[in-house]
């Protein structure tokens, strides 16, 4: 069969038309494969996969004897893609009828009201709640997904802390974020040791938007264990009296620090009002301070200990010598000092045992400016006690040359000087300790190693601490003090109450009511400082502080086994 020309034209161009049609074809293939190939793999990727970081397991913080006191467990987090905005709003609406977001209500809930703004947003992964409690998860997963909608609810695995404990050792723990950040106390104090090295996700989906595996493109790397020196059951016993003591004397707060005397490590540091670690995010910023170590106050008659040590530590003064108190009525420069119980002479051990602030003032004219600052200093006072705490204050603490010259006459008295519930106790365990300073602690040990501690400096003889300690004890038992005295049992301490000044906008005077002590006098086990702000009706340091003392006291001598020395009449004989 002979082909004619006009049929190898019209082959020819079928040929042509076919060769560009392959050309065009193959130039697109390669632009799609090789020169757009990161971009539509970039693409795919975004539709199919997601990246998530995710936080690693937190180490646990225990108390001295292994009890848990915070912990990281695993639970579900739910997420959704947003690939259609109509469809997740749907979702949504669904989801809020299911669980309820952080707020007092549903209608004013600005979680709901933001999930849904980010969701009109157009942006694709939104996290609908994190960290889900068993009941909530179970009431999203009921939730059925609609045929033919491209948006679904999904799942993954998270980390939540919890407080076994409740409330108890709340301002020594602190509290997390949503992302288990620390925020607060320990868990922020030492976030870097104990959040570890976080980890990222890539999660796959399928056509139908539901992840179907989980791969870690980097392994976490889970945080350290924390073991403190805090007791959870003294802990425990010393947050529930403290409460009680503010509540009956109706005041504003309230502290308590209780330490090991020879060690200075804490076995209970209470701060009044409570919270629950739990519940931080809804915690009042002034609810969150640690009173016992952030509270500034003037520490009144409770540090005429440090101003008596200094005196004889110094040999400014002796037990015995006899001072002038004027009747109760001394006039110093432009100002006068008094006394709530007038007397015309007093020895150095009587004004301390009757609290008398003219008494002191003559015991800090005879001391000097200069060698009462260095005492004061010695002490630690106008420095942070290094406890690993946030919040840890200074205290204020003027140098000498911005003194007045009646400084020293209120300095004497505990005026004219800020500090915290927590200096005091370590002032209080200088005496309890013979002479040594100690620096307080509250972390025992780190992953089982423990902590290397200061060298303790010894800053009063034996002679001076053993003086002082025996007319603390006459504090107790004739003295201000006599509402802490527990038959059998000698404690050393000393009585305080502050005069606070006066707010414009409250108006009323206002008092600070503490008690410092150490027991049993002889070879002391525990040193305990109290204190109560703004106590209503009766304010008095031996009426408010003093009996909390006594009461914790007695509680730590059946816990801690200390028996009483009793009187051979009261024996019971078998």
């Amino acid at each position: 069969m002979k082909i004619t020309s006009g049929e190898r034209k019209r082959v020819l161009i079928l040929f042509i038309f076919l060769s560009i049609w392959t050309l065009v074809i193959s130039a697109a293939l390669v632009k799609t494969q090789v020169v757009d190939y990161s971009k539509h793999v970039s693409k795919i990727r975004k539709q199919t996969n997601r990246i998530l970081s995710l936080h690693a397991k937190r180490g646990t913080i225990y108390d001295c004897r292994g009890e848990v006191l915070a912990i990281s467990i695993k639970a579900k987090s739910a997420f959704i893609n947003n690939e259609n905005k109509q469809e997740s709003l749907k979702l949504l609406y669904q989801i809020n009828k299911k669980i309820k977001f952080r707020s007092n209500s549903r209608k004013n809930s600005k979680e709901y009201y933001s999930i849904k703004k980010r969701i009109k947003a157009g942006k694709n992964f939104i996290w609908i709640k994190r960290q889900l409690t068993d009941h909530e998860y179970d009431a999203l997963k009921s939730i059925k997904k609609p045929a033919n909608t491209r948006t679904d609810l999904s799942f993954i695995d998270e980390y939540k802390r919890i407080y076994p404990q409740q409330s108890t050792a709340s301002h020594i723990l602190g509290g997390v974020g949503v992302d288990e950040q620390g925020l607060a106390g320990i868990e922020y104090g030492l976030d870097t040791l104990i959040k570890g090295k976080g980890s990222k996700v890539e999660v796959l989906l399928d056509a139908r938007k539901k992840s179907f595996k989980r791969e870690y493109i980097k392994p976490p790397e889970p945080g350290k264990d924390i073991y403190l020196t805090i007791d959870a059951g003294i802990q425990f016993l010393v947050e529930r009296e403290l409460q009680e003591a503010v509540r009956v004397n109706r005041a504003r707060g309230g502290a308590v620090v209780v330490m090991n005397s020879s060690t200075g490590s804490l076995l209970a540091m209470a701060s009044c009002p409570y919270y629950h670690p739990d519940k931080l995010r809804d915690t009042s910023f002034k609810t969150q301070k640690n009173k016992a170590i952030s509270f500034l106050y003037n520490p009144g008659s409770t540090f005429k200990v440090v101003l008596g040590a200094t005196a004889l530590e110094s040999n400014a003064c002796y037990p015995q010598q006899i001072f002038n108190c004027y009747n109760g009525v001394y006039k110093i420069m432009n100002e006068t000092i008094y006394d709530e119980h007038p007397a015309d002479r007093l020895s150095f051990e009587d004004i301390i045992i009757h609290s008398s602030n003219i008494g002191a003032a003559r015991i800090g004219a005879r001391l000097g400016k200069v060698s009462y600052y260095n005492g004061i200093t010695r002490f630690g006072f106008g420095q942070r006690t290094g406890i690993r705490l946030p919040g840890d204050e200074t205290g204020i603490l003027r140098p000498v040359k911005e003194w007045s010259g009646v400084s020293v006459a209120y300095l004497s008295h505990g005026y004219e000087i800020m500090v915290t519930p927590l200096q005091m106790a370590r002032a209080f365990n200088v005496l309890a300790n013979n002479g040594f300073l100690l620096q307080p602690t509250v972390v025992k040990s780190i992953e089982g190693v423990r902590l290397n501690k200061e060298k303790p400096v010894r800053i009063l003889s034996n002679s001076t601490c053993k003086r002082m300690t025996s007319i603390m004890t006459k504090v107790t038992e004739i003295g201000t003090g006599k509402k802490t005295r527990i038959e059998g049992i000698e404690i050393a301490g000393k009585t305080g109450t502050t005069k606070k000044m006066k707010s414009k906008t409250r108006g009323n005077n206002y008092y600070v009511s503490s008690f410092g002590g150490f027991f049993p006098a002889e070879k002391p086990l525990i040193t305990m400082f109290v204190v109560i702000d703004e106590p209503r009706g009766s304010f008095y340091g031996g009426d408010v502080a003093a009996p909390l003392f006594k009461t914790i006291a007695q509680r730590l001598m059946i816990y801690l086994n200390i028996f009483p020395e009793l009187d051979k009449t009261n024996e019971i004989r078998l």
